[in-house]
């Protein structure tokens, strides 16, 4: 017997495919992830704004869009996301936007502040002016999502949670298995501290030469569950376990501190995990391709980018820049498609990403090892809508670039870690002020500048995220710290690195 999810979405249909339908779309920016690894991320509840991102779907005249927050958003942010879609009528878009939110500031995931709250739930279902032509759009899938989905009566555009199991660390290294895209050395299906003294002496025994070995949590979040375990002073004969076990804690690296190795035995134990070699090179980069799964399984590469990690350990992303490395971005484009065909063969729906680490070879080529699949929304999600939303720029296949109506190449860098104590004296509008005054901010004239998100979290955590836009990557690095040095100015912060436009 089916159940009545199953029967909802047999009536999906992707709200990204531009044809206008559904007609009404409840955006849903809950990030419903491990807890322990959101609680690391300054200001991790203003994230829910990044998906203003998904306005430019109001383009469609007939639309209708519902998005859902923990607290209410300030006017002037709304206001000026809305004011970047090229082509929209602002007031008309307002009209057909409706926002509603759970008066919740607390940490709780948003979809679960919305299942406690009855009223919450029946303002979303008024909402629905056409529920037999409606979705749930949602930043991942899980219980939760698929609960409120069913409650509302409309099918969800996320991954089914039942398929959740393929985008742990563990799945993901099956799934690259069985697509043909090259992993690194490493042993998955891990489920305790024996297990994992085990895998890291097999891949010390099989990888002499490597000095490093990366530990990942299956159900992680980012990198808020990895660490580095270093083989320096392994003894070359003997027992190599019980030398493993004796410096366990003392010879791991969190890539997200603060966190203790009881701790984070605890957590392995509960979720079990993998472990893998650390990749190496004279040139190491970290690249990743974002596809779209359609209901009826078609599988699209959405973008490629190169991310930016900081961090003691260099596993936490600062931001990233986009398209990918021209030397091989279609080579992520290839091994992209080839593993998200097996997803939708899988049944999965929606946005998901892969993660790669590539070394620069001998010959020049480049050495590409799937690292993990995300089957939700990322970090290059809201940067590429921002993207097609003020400038209706879409990726080129035969480039791998992306490309406004027009013909005119685009590039952007971004982050949303632009950050500093001193910001928390400024409020959103004059941080739209200030970068319009030093002709910074986005112009549809030129189709360069800065396009701003996170506003929200300035007060309160002096952070904001960025989208810098240019005709090369070279012309936004140089804008984004442009753009840093003029907020930097404004409030009189002083820093030695500017983020993710590098130096």
């Amino acid at each position: 017997m089916k159940t009545d999810f199953e029967r909802l979405q047999k009536n999906l249909v992707s709200p990204l495919d531009g044809t206008g339908r559904p007609r009404v779309v409840v955006v849903l920016p809950s990030f419903t992830l491990d807890q322990a690894g959101m609680t690391k991320i300054p200001g991790i509840m203003h994230y829910e704004e990044r998906l203003l991102s998904f306005l430019h779907l109001l383009r469609h005249p007939d639309r209708h869009l519902v998005y859902v927050t923990s607290v209410p958003m300030p006017d002037p942010v709304v206001d000026y996301a809305l004011g970047l879609v090229r082509s929209l009528p602002v007031q008309d878009a307002r009209r057909r936007l409706t926002l509603v939110d759970c008066a919740d500031p607390g940490p709780e995931p948003l979809t679960r502040k919305i299942l406690r709250r009855p009223e919450v739930i029946e303002r979303l279902k008024r909402s629905l002016t056409d529920p037999e032509d409606a979705c749930v759009l949602a930043f991942n899938g899980t219980p939760f999502e698929r609960e409120l989905a069913v409650r509302l009566g409309v099918p969800l555009f996320a991954c089914d949670p039942e398929l959740a199991h393929l985008g742990s660390k563990s799945g993901a290294r099956r799934v690259f298995a069985e697509a043909g895209v090259p992993a690194p050395a490493g042993v998955e299906d891990l489920r305790d501290e024996d297990d994992l003294v085990e895998a890291l002496a097999r891949l010390h025994a099989s990888r002499p030469a490597s000095g490093r070995a990366v530990i990942k949590l299956n159900e992680s979040f980012g990198a808020g569950g990895n660490a580095l375990f270093d083989f320096r002073g392994a003894p070359e004969s003997g027992d190599p376990e019980a030398w493993i076990r004796r410096v366990l804690p003392g010879h791991v690296e969190f890539a997200t501190p603060p966190d203790t190795w009881d701790d984070y035995a605890a957590k392995f134990a509960e979720m079990g995990g993998v472990v893998e070699e650390f990749v190496t090179g004279a040139e190491v980069r970290s690249p990743s391709a974002q596809v779209g799964v359609s209901p009826s399984g078609e599988v699209r590469v959405l973008s490629t980018q190169d991310q930016l990690f900081v961090g003691a350990a260099g596993q936490t992303y600062a931001g990233a820049t986009a398209p990918a490395l021209e030397d091989y971005r279609l080579e992520l484009h290839t091994l992209a498609l080839r593993t998200g065909r097996t997803l939708a063969a899988k049944g999965a729906v929606g946005i998901a990403s892969v993660d790669f680490v590539s070394a620069r070879a001998e010959d020049g080529g480049w050495r590409h090892h799937a690292m993990e699949i995300n089957l939700r929304m990322g970090g290059g999600t809201a940067p590429l809508n921002f993207l097609e939303g003020v400038a209706e720029a879409r990726l080129d296949p035969a480039t791998g670039g992306y490309l406004t109506p027009d013909g005119v190449p685009l590039c952007y860098v971004a982050t949303d870690r632009l950050q500093h104590e001193r910001y928390r004296t400024l409020a959103a509008e004059q941080v739209l002020d200030i970068a319009s005054r030093e002709g910074l901010l986005y112009s549809d004239r030129d189709r360069r500048g800065v396009v701003f998100s996170m506003l929200g979290a300035l007060p309160e955590f002096g952070k904001t995220g960025a989208v810098v836009i240019d005709r090369s990557h070279g012309a936004a690095r140089a804008r984004y710290r442009e753009v840093v040095a003029a907020l930097d100015a404004a409030c009189g912060a002083e820093r030695t690195w500017p983020g993710a436009g590098g130096r």
